[in-house]
């Protein structure tokens, strides 16, 4: 097993910092692409050197703006899609202009609930998120640092988001990455070895199909029993 890399000694300029919390320096847009850039490209450098103290500020602005940039692009690729498929399927049944139109009708309020709300529901996305894999950490044994810490983990692995402009499979892509890049952040940023940081990614995940299996068996038995019931 890899052994978990060692926190800095106390009072050690522990970090280097991240391009996005120098953003005053090199530039709002500059610090935006360069740090998306490192986390995808390099991310054991990168989550070595990201701080984890200094606030929350930072990593929330970031995680919001490079997550609403892919969920822009996944909704307009769903738009598109729907307009493509479910138009194609309403011209073969012959329909009225207004059913042929309704993929768009729906694309469109679906663009704009995101357009909207999007931010929001990120910046929500990213605290639950943090508190379930935080949550797991210390369930594990493993939380060397506090909370902050592993926040800042989630809200710069966000940077897999911007995979999603890619069509068809962007969205897939990226969540995989994230959970490539959560593992080696909360590695780095908690001091613990990459399978237990995998292991608080993945639990969660597991847990979750759980219940979706198990919902699903519950649904077909009620379904046959239903049946059964009827004849």
């Amino acid at each position: 097993m890899t052994p978990p890399p060692p926190l800095p000694p106390e009072g050690a300029p522990a970090w280097s910092g991240t391009p996005w919390e120098r953003r005053e320096q090199i530039g709002f847009f500059p610090a935006l692409v360069e740090t998306t850039q490192q986390a995808l490209t390099g991310p054991e450098a990168f989550f070595r050197g990201m701080p984890v103290t200094g606030g929350i500020t930072a990593p929330l602005l970031y995680g919001v703006l490079i997550g609403y940039v892919g969920l822009v692009a996944s909704t307009l690729y769903s738009v598109v899609f729907s307009m493509t498929f479910g138009g194609l399927g309403t011209l073969a049944r012959q329909g009225g202009p207004f059913e042929r139109m309704a993929p768009l009708l729906e694309g469109g309020t679906n663009v704009i609930f995101n357009l909207v709300f999007g931010p929001v529901l990120i910046a929500v996305g990213l605290f639950i998120v943090s508190g379930i894999l935080h949550l797991m950490i210390l369930l594990l044994g493993g939380a060397r640092r506090d909370f902050e810490a592993t926040f800042r983990v989630v809200s710069y692995s966000g940077a897999a988001s911007i995979i999603e402009i890619l069509p068809v499979c962007g969205w897939l892509i990226a969540r995989v990455y994230f959970v490539v890049l959560a593992t080696i952040g909360l590695a780095h940023a908690q001091g613990i070895s990459k399978g237990k940081a995998a292991a608080a990614v993945l639990l969660p995940l597991f847990l979750c199909l759980c219940c979706c299996v198990a919902g699903v068996v519950v649904f077909v038995g009620g379904l046959a029993g239903l049946a059964s019931q009827m004849r």
